[in-house]
């Protein structure tokens, strides 16, 4: 018999041949759908490609069905604003966000970050507590009240948070969400 260069046993070479075959496939069965335009939007977005994710945003706006998904791409679209440096269309989109659908938490602590800014730490403070009160795992709004907490001058109550906002990142990470 000829000598086994790469050290790996046939069977675990037949194995992975067999798995590969078997998600292939799998993939032919069902295939993955493409990325609808929300995530396109997210992705342009991430990528700086900004008229590209408003376009994707657009899109993803008139196929929303639920006030919750129009709710969410709004507050994209605020986060296209901001990062164009437009703040009172950010803040309209916002408002948009949280006239549609009054629970978007990611909408509710974007309010809080502009409050935030403005210095309103107070504001802001309520705001990134109401959307722990809605969502107590969205490890952003525990970040964010730290920092708000820390510019409050109530260091521990800011370490807390900080600490909660931590955990639940490399929980998000472990779980693959």
């Amino acid at each position: 018999t000829g000598a086994n260069i790469s050290g790996k046993s046939e069977m675990t070479s037949t194995c992975n041949m067999g798995a590969m075959t078997f998600f292939a496939r799998l993939f032919r069965i069902a295939p993955v759908a493409p990325p609808g335009p929300l995530e396109r939007g997210s992705r342009a977005l991430a990528a700086g490609a900004l008229d590209e994710a408003e376009r994707c945003f657009v899109e993803a706006l008139a196929a929303a069905g639920a006030d919750r998904e129009r709710a969410l791409v709004h507050n994209k679209r605020a986060l296209v604003a901001l990062a164009r440096g437009d703040r009172p269309a950010a803040q309209a989109a916002l408002d948009e966000a949280l006239r549609t659908y009054a629970a978007c938490v990611p909408a509710i602590v974007n309010d809080g970050n502009l409050l935030l800014e403005d210095g309103d730490i107070a504001g802001a403070i309520g705001r990134f507590e109401a959307a722990i009160a809605l969502d107590p795992d969205y490890p952003e709004a525990h970040h964010n009240l730290g920092v708000a907490y820390r510019r409050a001058g109530c260091r521990s109550d800011a370490v807390r948070e900080l600490r909660r906002a931590t955990g639940l990142e490399r929980r998000r990470k472990n779980d693959g969400s």
